[in-house]
């Protein structure tokens, strides 16, 4: 699938992440190949602007993180972990925290297309994952005496459940992106040449579906499937009502069942 790249900036002061347009998928990049694209407090930072950006632009569909360079992420830069007071580090981990949560609150599907090495922290908070099969997934903090954060000893139980998220956690192995898949934490494992195409092709099936309809699903998803059940179930359905007030139900209908028609969804 070829689409044509637009990069992006909008006034943003990108420095450690690229920003592009394909089509109606925004995709942002990690961007310090030479450092293993290590996240920074800066680029922390800059991908909180660019998420903050990205909420506002009705056309955009879809969010794709990826990166530049044989590295996706691996995680913290550690040479700031050295230099930096108490203080600027927990500066540092509030507003990861801060990111992750800006994430999944964003009513927008994010896709990660992981090549290389990948921290697990840095797919937490997105939706779906696509990883090339030489992809690899680890949490390898302890080894250096840090115990993993940015809220993945809270998430990652939740997903895999408590044993395998001690396995990962307590043995900071890398395990490939078959073994994501086998538990859970990787939608599709693709040749590392079609890594891209594949996830373009996923982000313009999304930007044909009803753009509200499937924010409302993220939310119950991320957030009312962590409620009480009976707080969960109101939650699915004030989602859902707010759904028959819409634009995009009508045309949904009227070119389903009436029109035989695809339909043109514009988010209102």
């Amino acid at each position: 699938m070829q689409t044509e790249a637009r990069e992006q900036d909008d006034g943003l002061n990108l420095k450690e992440i690229l920003f592009e347009m394909r089509d109606s998928a925004a995709v942002l990049y990690y961007n310090r190949p030479d450092k293993r694209n290590a996240m920074t407090y800066n680029m922390v930072q800059e991908f909180t602007r660019a998420f903050d950006h990205i909420a506002d632009q009705k056309e955009i569909r879809s969010v794709i993180i990826a990166a530049k360079g044989k590295t996706y992420c691996v995680g913290g830069d550690t040479t700031e972990f050295l230099t930096n007071t108490i203080e600027q580090t927990e500066r540092f981990q509030r507003e990861n925290l801060e990111l992750w949560r800006k994430m999944e609150k964003l009513r927008k599907p994010i896709i990660a297309a992981v090549n290389g090495y990948a921290n697990i922290e840095t797919i937490q908070s997105v939706d779906l994952v696509v990883a090339a099969q030489d992809a690899k997934f680890g949490l390898p903090e302890t080894g250096i005496g840090v115990s993993p954060g940015a809220g993945i000893t809270v998430r990652l139980p939740r997903a895999v459940g408590r044993y395998i998220a001690k396995e990962l956690l307590f043995l900071g192995e890398w395990i490939s992106a078959e073994d994501g898949h086998r538990i859970g934490i990787v939608n599709r494992v693709v040749a590392p040449e079609k890594l891209m195409e594949e996830t373009l092709a996923i982000s313009a099936k999304i930007a044909k579906r009803a753009p509200l309809a499937i924010g409302a699903a993220k939310a119950c998803v991320n957030f009312g499937s962590e409620m009480p059940i009976d707080d969960g179930m109101e939650y699915q359905l004030r989602e859902s009502i707010a759904m028959f007030g819409t634009k995009d139900l009508k045309e949904g209908i009227t070119a389903f069942f009436k029109e035989k028609r695809e339909p043109k969804f514009t988010g209102e």
